[in-house]
């Protein structure tokens, strides 16, 4: 009996440290530096991703992009964002925009009568020195 409880106990005490060794490290929850930034009505999610420093996201919207882009161009500045540069042609827009410091690119792409939209914002710490607008 005592040699069975002390194998179960053996065996519990093993699983235990498998269990833990599998375990990682929580991973660090990165900042969401695009939550301040409204999306137009409908629009789905197609990507995120980031890091601590910087935040990326595309949206599908179902509004053609004039529309976009003056729903971008008139929401922001109301929310504190200072347009730095606005270019466009018929099928893209590419607007740079700084709030306290802190870059935001939106480049807005036609997608037949819809739009592309990538928001990329930074942050970070050290507060990086705007960079061009992304191609």
């Amino acid at each position: 009996m005592r040699v069975r409880t002390l194998l179960c106990a053996a065996l519990t005490a093993a699983v235990a440290a498998c269990a833990k060794a599998d375990r990682k490290p929580p991973q660090a929850v990165r900042p969401n530096w695009l939550h301040e930034v409204p999306y137009i009505a409908q629009s789905i999610l197609e990507d995120t991703t980031g890091t601590p420093e910087a935040q990326h996201a595309v949206l599908l919207s179902p509004a053609p992009i004039d529309s976009v882009a003056a729903f971008y161009r008139t929401r922001l500045p109301l929310q504190g964002w200072r347009i730095m540069s606005d270019v466009s042609d018929t099928i893209h827009v590419s607007l740079y925009l700084e709030r306290g410091g802190l870059p935001l690119w939106i480049q807005i792409d036609a997608q037949g009568p819809q739009s592309r939209i990538s928001f990329m914002a930074a942050g970070g710490a050290g507060r990086p020195a705007p960079a061009p607008a992304p191609h």
